[in-house]
């Protein structure tokens, strides 16, 4: 990880080894009084400079010795092993410390096994390293999972051989095992790809390397094809047969390879009701193993507000928040997971200029921090934080390089000048120029793997979520605790002594069927665009499915035996209330099955209210209330056969009338819930995979 320092303007800020200096190193390659950064203000301006104190070692600013300069955002101090990263908004001074130390452990093969922890800090993994024929034995304490999810205990590797366990290379060489720390990111590499949308082909010869920890830039007027590159790591469109798209070295589509791969939207979706560290806490959760969780995620929300200026904010839902503040806490709530692919869609959109140099900035210290980031913009500001361009232009290659070679091959120093020269000829022409200026990213690894993680799913951290949105909207609270009382109300005064038993179950019926409609057909389709990313991270399926149908059929249950309290009142039959109880349970699972499912299927919540009719009305109309059964059509019976609110009906009115029910009406009406709960499970694992 990193640690944030933000020095005092009013008093200077020492580095060194000596006692009490404001940062204290114990490297011997760091001075006792090395350097001092202080902060002026004058006529001409404000800034803040670094002069270095020592004369037997370096202080660095770019990879340059220094004696004395001016610091500025982006700047990289170097300063023994270590790095710090310089972050300026305004007058203000943050800086990143990181360890660029690049040594390798080196340990020996002998008879007796050797423990090495390897991986961050804050969490290391315990390995056992033994020898193994002519190469070695890797033993993993926690066990690891390859990207095909996969689960390894040990590992061989032969000699010469290199594998990647989580942010630490393994390689054994001439009886040794060497452990070198790896990037935070991964390399891309892309060849020859196609990208489709079913049929249609959306790109088409795609062609680049990026490098761990670098920014690539995808520029090019709209529709011309930025978002379907990112669209397909995403996993909603496919490549083409021959395309090669390898993250890490691997495949991009495979299950542990896309657990790492952070992507946020124009416009990030996030839990409204939910507060900024309750977002973050979320995505931890997600993201983390269980025992990770627990010894890290505090740390990390602390470090994360702190870094993304969430701090005063933390406790502000997320529907009360800027643009810039929504985007900062969407990707603050991503790293919480430590990806090694970030992938924005046009981030800087609807910015204002403000907000964007501070997004910029954060950008750039994740690349420092050896993220790989791609991101698609229309703004030009990003191709300063750049260290490579992709322009697209008719869904095909028009360049790719860094910017400077963007300027040099356009012929222009103004970025508005690379889109508005662009044509039908631009593809073509890059391909011929052997201008090609990119980076040969070579995978050396065989398997790459992961720490197997604990499951976090619980079905009652489900609920309390789901519970904690529902009763922070005030509308929908009101109407949940209001509609119960109100229609109960009205029922009350409409039935009597002398009412049909039969109208006043059918009235029950409806009501629990409205109940559980009307709660459960939101549930999934409002979370949609969350939830891709979060199945992509992990997340369970069934725990998932299993919180959004346990609260709405408790709720709808506890409203349906509200009405029916009312109704008590007036009618002159009691029955058993266990016996009722399950009734209302037989009449709201089902229901709140087909509300979940036809919100899986559903694009948009618009969508899935238009569907509440299509559903309550054969309720009404095959109930066997307004048409008994021996008088509908053969159809009409056929039909009302998959209605559920037939075998309710009849379950109901054998209750009232005091008769003995058959146990099939509550079988079928349980078995309805649980076909629908079965087809809503697979959409659902079925979108976790790519295509």
């Amino acid at each position: 990880m990193f640690r944030i320092i933000t020095p005092d303007k009013a008093k200077p800020f020492t580095i060194g080894r000596k006692e009490g200096s404001d940062l204290l190193f114990t490297e011997r390659f760091v001075s006792r009084e090395h350097a001092i950064i202080e902060y002026t203000e004058d006529a001409g301006g404000s800034a803040w400079h670094i002069r270095s104190l020592t004369k037997n070692s370096f202080t660095l600013v770019n990879d340059v010795q220094v004696e004395e300069t001016t610091l500025r955002d982006g700047d990289v101090i170097g300063i023994g092993v270590k790095q710090l990263h310089v972050n300026l908004k305004g007058k203000e001074l943050t800086l990143l410390l990181f360890d660029a130390n690049d040594e390798v452990e080196r340990v020996t093969l002998g008879d007796a096994p050797e423990t090495r922890k390897v991986g961050d800090e804050e969490s290391p993994r315990e390995i056992t390293i033994s020898k193994k024929g002519d190469g070695a034995e890797i033993a993993f304490r926690q066990g690891a999972v390859d990207e095909n999810g996969k689960t390894h205990r040990r590992l061989v590797l032969a000699p010469g051989e290199t594998t990647r366990y989580d942010q630490t290379e393994i390689t054994a060489k001439d009886g040794e095992i060497l452990l070198r720390k790896a990037s935070a990111g991964f390399d891309i590499h892309v060849r020859d790809l196609d990208v489709f949308a079913g049929k249609k082909q959306l790109l088409s010869g795609i062609d680049f390397d990026l490098p761990a920890g670098e920014i690539l830039a995808i520029i090019g007027r709209s529709g011309q094809g930025k978002s379907s590159l990112l669209k397909l790591f995403e996993g909603s469109y496919r490549k083409g047969e021959r395309s090669s798209v390898l993250i890490g070295g691997v495949d991009y589509r495979h299950r542990e390879v896309r657990k790492h791969i952070a992507i946020l939207a124009q416009d990030p979706p996030l839990r409204q009701d939910l507060t900024v560290e309750e977002t973050l806490l979320h995505g931890a959760r997600i993201s983390m193993d269980r025992q990770e969780y627990a010894a890290t995620s505090s740390a990390k929300l602390e470090k994360f507000c702190e870094l993304f200026g969430l701090s005063a904010r933390r406790q502000n839902r997320i529907k009360t928040l800027s643009g810039g503040e929504l985007r900062r806490t969407a990707l603050a709530a991503e790293l919480m997971g430590n990806p090694g692919l970030i992938i924005l869609d046009e981030p800087l959109s609807g910015l204002d200029p403000f907000n964007s140099r501070i997004l910029c900035s954060h950008l750039k210290q994740l690349a420092f921090l050896g993220h790989t980031i791609i991101l698609t913009t229309h703004s030009y500001e990003a191709l300063h934080i750049a260290n490579k361009v992709l322009v697209l232009h008719a869904g095909e290659q028009s360049f790719y390089g860094t910017p400077q070679a963007a300027y040099q091959f356009f012929k222009t120093n103004d970025p508005e000048s690379i889109l508005s020269g662009l044509n039908q000829d631009s593809s073509s022409i890059w391909k011929k120029s052997g201008s090609v200026s990119r980076d040969t990213v070579e995978s050396h690894y065989g398997h790459i793997y992961f720490t197997r993680q604990k499951a976090k799913a619980s079905l009652a951290y489900g609920m309390a979520l789901t519970l904690r949105q529902w009763f922070r909207d005030k509308g929908k609270t009101a109407a949940l605790l209001l509609q119960p009382f109100i229609i109960g109300f009205l029922f009350s005064q409409i039935f009597s002594k002398t009412s049909s038993l039969w109208t006043v179950s059918f009235a029950i019926i409806l009501c629990a069927n409205w109940f559980a409609l009307s709660l459960s057909i939101r549930e999934i389709v409002q979370e949609k665009g969350i939830l891709r990313g979060e199945f992509r991270k992990g997340a369970k399926v069934l725990p998932y499915l299993a919180g959004k149908l346990a609260l709405p059929t408790v709720a709808a249950f506890l409203q349906t035996a509200i009405v029916y309290a009312f109704v008590a009142y007036r009618i002159p039959v009691h029955p058993s209330p266990a016996l009722l109880a399950v009734a209302f349970a037989c009449t709201v699972a089902p229901a709140v099955a087909m509300g979940i499912l036809v919100s899986s299927l559903s694009r948009n919540s618009g969508q899935a209210n238009a569907f509440l009719p299509l559903l309550i009305i054969p309720q009404v109309a095959l109930a066997g209330a307004l048409v008994p059964f021996d008088q509908m059509q053969q159809v009409g019976k056929w039909l009302s056969t998959v209605v559920w609110s037939c075998y309710n009906q009849s379950t109901l009115l054998n209750l009232l009338l005091e008769r003995p029910d058959d146990v099939w009406n509550k079988l079928s009406a349980l078995i309805l819930a649980l076909i629908f709960c079965i087809i809503t499970a697979f959409i659902l694992l079925r979108s976790k995979k790519a295509k």
